[in-house]
């Protein structure tokens, strides 16, 4: 719908939210009867679903820590040295 197209446009961690639209779909589906799914696979759907997010998170943290500068201007001058 148009609102939730609004919010993940204006949401600054678009992953997350749709992280948890998906889970929350699951839930919802499983008490309606949609998805008749036993708990062992059910559970384990949830298990690769924060693997997944735990390896964003680490992904995204090299991105957001910043290459120290000075590390950066030695190895290109021992490159240009070389």
């Amino acid at each position: 719908d148009s609102k939730s197209i609004s919010t993940l446009k204006t949401t600054k961690d678009k992953v997350e939210l749709i992280f948890g639209w998906i889970q929350i779909v699951i839930v919802e589906n499983i008490g309606t009867g949609v998805l008749s799914i036993p708990p062992p696979v059910l559970s384990r759907v949830f298990q690769e679903f924060h693997s997944g997010m735990v390896a964003f998170h680490s992904a995204k943290k090299i991105t957001d820590i910043p290459f120290p500068f000075p590390y950066a201007q030695t190895c290109d001058c021992l490159l240009i040295l070389h």
